[in-house]
């Protein structure tokens, strides 16, 4: 193969892999905010929600004794002048919530 033909596979194997990782981030991105939706639900009305984060990457977890891939992250909400941090755990293929606790 010619230092040109080999070139060219570079160029489109990076090309497949940089697409494939921006495919990935997207999905993370849209999961991340139906689940932030989910722990809002879950959380209720008289909760507002005053900021959130998502871990940019999907994450091996265990919760209760099962192993899966999830999406880990925590909220922030005000209740009558009252702040609470929640953690929370959802499955990255269903968005299931698998878990959410009150830290503080």
């Amino acid at each position: 193969m010619s230092k040109k033909g080999i070139g060219s596979v570079l160029v489109v194997g990076t090309a497949l892999v940089a697409g494939a990782a921006a495919t990935v981030l997207v999905k993370h991105h849209l999961d991340s905010e139906k689940i932030i939706a989910k722990v809002k639900s879950v959380l209720g009305e008289d909760s507002k929600v005053i900021g959130s984060w998502v871990e940019p990457f999907y994450q091996r977890v265990n919760v209760n004794g099962q192993a899966s891939w999830g999406i880990v992250g925590g909220v922030t909400t005000m209740d009558d002048f009252d702040v609470a941090q929640y953690h929370f755990i959802a499955d990255a293929v269903t968005g299931e919530l698998l878990n959410i606790k009150k830290v503080q």
